[in-house]
């Protein structure tokens, strides 16, 4: 039986072999902690710019609204000695 190799194949095997190596002395529960600190890092982050986009949306509708709707002052009547009713 005859097999022949690719020049793909060739090329996985050529990326395989250096990774491994490459891989081989990673420290796992170190970049487990690092990407347990990096989502939670993250997670914060969000929660933050969520909290901001909606304070700002609130300020932004409350401005509207006071523009939108007329002045409420009441005006009070004065009596001829100057107290107001």
């Amino acid at each position: 039986m005859r097999t022949e190799t690719t020049a793909y194949q060739g090329a996985i095997n050529n990326v395989f072999l250096p990774g491994t190596i490459l891989l081989a002395n990673i420290d796992v529960t170190g970049l487990l902690e690092y990407a347990l600190k990096a989502g939670v890092g993250g997670l914060i982050w969000l929660g933050f710019k969520i909290a901001g986009e909606y304070l700002e949306r609130k300020r932004k509708l409350e401005q509207k609204q006071d523009e939108e709707k007329p002045s409420r002052k009441r005006k009070h009547k004065k009596s001829n000695n100057g107290i107001a009713e």
